[in-house]
């Protein structure tokens, strides 16, 4: 038997930011680099086992210096959260999610918060 295999990950959410847009209650699954490998819907991910949940916003492909980039972000509170993720967010990022939210507008708050995962 080979164990030296990593087990995969899995990560729900309420909201995943995609350059399509938004993903209401994603479920991740990463690889054990930390790539995502598959995106479902999972309105109910409290049943899953070996699920981690996060509240807020997944951001994939966020900056590695990921402190700067969101203090950068928090400096613009008139652009919705979405275009300003647009503009920030780098192939090979690190995934982080963002709560605090206001979640009507999609703006950042003085309470949001970034977590890197």
């Amino acid at each position: 038997m080979n164990f030296s295999a990593q087990p995969t990950r899995r990560i729900a959410s309420n909201l995943l930011w995609t350059f399509g847009g938004i993903v209401r209650n994603p479920l991740l699954t990463l690889g054990p680099d930390g790539r995502v490998l598959a995106v479902e819907s999972c309105p109910e991910p409290d049943g899953l086992a070996a699920t981690e949940f996060y509240s807020g916003l997944l951001v994939p492909g966020f900056p590695a210096d990921y402190r700067t980039a969101f203090e950068r972000l928090c400096g613009d509170s008139a652009t919705p959260l979405p275009e300003l993720l647009a503009q920030t967010v780098t192939p090979g990022g690190v995934l982080v999610v963002i709560s605090g939210l206001d979640y009507d507008s999609l703006r950042l708050t003085p309470e949001s918060l970034i977590r890197k995962l």
